[in-house]
């Protein structure tokens, strides 16, 4: 265990990144939220993953421009052994909302950041994947259905060019395609195993496909209670 409370990993952040931590509050005991620069998202990040041993969990990122004039992302981090959580949120420009990728160090992050991209349009920086992943494949470029001025009735015309180019498999690889419909998936979805002999050496992913939008409903026109109601049933 490497910090007992909030406390201490508060005071051992601080100490190393005195200029880019802008406030910090705990609302609840172990949840810890550091408003920092964006700016600062990389060298924080490489330093909870690779000294704390911290464990990335996800990113969420937020349409605050009729409340804050931004968009906020929010890195979220566990410690394990702590039982505690890290918060890294930043403020974004409502015009150019953009954050550094942090994929070249968590690989995973991926799916997080090309989501923020395709729902909210906000920017991954040298992110290692920017295709979508979300958005249908004749959905119009610059068109974000989760930003709050996008209604929920509209429904935009179709497209062309716009599905993401499949990835080449490795030299000597084979491809393996699962789905889009496969007797074990409840849902289609489509993954291209790369595969050597009997080893998977890659994958590529295609997903989405039954995506219904109920988030957009939810935020837009359903009460709470209509939102677990819709929710349950799918």
């Amino acid at each position: 265990m490497v910090f007992e409370t909030g406390s201490k990993l508060i005071e051992n952040l601080k100490a190393k990144f005195p200029n880019e931590i802008l406030s910090v509050r705990e609302p609840v005991k172990k949840k810890v939220y550091f408003s920092i620069r964006p700016s600062a998202l990389r060298p924080l990040t490489e330093y909870l993953v690779r000294e704390l041993k911290a464990r990335f969990n996800t990113i969420v990122g937020v349409d605050r421009r009729p409340t804050n004039k931004d968009f906020q992302t929010t890195h979220i981090f566990s410690l394990d052994e702590d039982k505690m959580f890290i918060l890294l949120q930043s403020s974004l420009d409502q015009n150019q909302p953009e954050i550094d990728s942090v994929t070249s160090l968590i690989p995973g992050a991926s799916w997080a950041e090309r989501e923020f991209q395709d729902l909210l349009g906000i920017k991954a920086r040298g992110t290692s994947d920017p295709r979508r992943i979300a958005l249908p494949d004749d959905w119009p470029a610059n068109l974000h259905p989760l930003r709050r001025d996008f209604d929920y009735r509209f429904r935009p015309p179709a497209a062309e060019g716009m599905a993401p180019v499949p990835v080449e498999p490795p030299e000597n690889a084979t491809v393996v395609p699962i789905g889009p419909f496969f007797p074990v998936l409840e849902e289609p979805v489509l993954f291209r195993v790369f595969v050597e002999g009997e080893t998977v050496v890659g994958c590529d992913y295609r997903g989405f496909y039954n995506h219904r939008g109920i988030e957009k409903i939810a935020d837009s026109a359903l009460t709470y209670n209509q939102t677990v109601f819709m929710a349950e049933r799918i």
